[in-house]
């Protein structure tokens, strides 16, 4: 079996630094647990975040530069595209059930499986291969859905799909540092045209010169020291230091 595990460089959300994120860790096991071979994919340039995955199992990671400007497109493109498994086409697609950017909606994993015209099962808790196959039949999962209250709901699929992982399940793989340090990040291009850019008309303006606005002060001694001075004085004092800098205008008729 040939899987997909769509990945983003995801945030911690109490420290706010870059970290994995939970349920695409735990796409990650459930790839594992079907025994299927993993390819990382990720809508954008290269993160030092997406080796952390690779610690956790997933070997190869392919980054599409620009796939950032339509990450749906770029991924569907990918998947459809032949050229992640050199054995054959992909057969599954697994996603974590939200990213943890700040900005994100989940709805990501139904858009590409919208796109690829494959169907989407979410909240997947357990899976595992279909028992008995009948011969030239696609192959099928059997999953399980986590559902409210801790209750699970039975669910068959034919391959291919796309799996949205639940928080709760509990294909966590253990973190080995080796593999992280050894991850293996590909690069390529996501083949989509970017925005045109645009360009934003500007006023220009012949030069000006504006007076400072606060002047050098004037070479002198060094201040006046008021001690429990009456209110109207300290405000005078303080009117004069201003109008000495240049701050407040001189007085009028002066």
């Amino acid at each position: 079996m040939r899987a997909v595990v769509l990945l983003s460089a995801g945030i911690d959300p109490v420290s706010g630094r870059p970290a994995p994120v939970g349920t695409e860790i735990r796409a990650i096991g459930l790839a594992r647990a079907l025994g299927a071979r993993m390819v990382g994919l990720h809508a954008g340039p290269p993160a030092p975040v997406l080796r952390e995955y690779a610690g956790y199992g997933l070997a190869d990671i392919v980054c599409l530069d620009g796939g950032e400007a339509d990450p749906v497109a770029a991924l569907a493109g990918a998947i459809l595209s032949g050229a992640l498994f050199a054995e054959g086409p992909v057969e599954l697609v697994l996603a974590g059930r939200r990213a943890s950017g700040g900005a994100d909606s989940g709805l990501l994993p139904y858009a590409v499986a919208e796109r690829l015209g494959w169907p989407m099962v979410a909240d997947v808790a357990q899976a595992q291969r279909a028992g008995a196959q009948q011969a030239g039949a696609s192959p099928d999962l059997d999953l399980e859905q986590a559902r409210p209250r801790g209750a699970r709901r039975a669910a068959r699929v034919a391959l291919p799909c796309v799996v949205g992982v639940h928080d709760v399940a509990a294909c966590v793989p253990d973190f080995v540092f080796a593999q992280a340090r050894a991850a293996c990040l590909r690069a390529l291009p996501c083949g989509l045209d970017g925005p045109p850019p645009v360009a934003e008309a500007a006023e220009e303006r012949a030069y000006r010169r504006r007076p400072r606005l606060i002047a050098a002060a004037a070479q002198g001694t060094g201040g006046r020291v008021l001690v429990d001075p009456a209110p109207q004085d300290a405000a005078r004092a303080i009117i004069d230091h201003l109008r000495a800098l240049g701050v407040l205008p001189p007085p009028a008729g002066s």
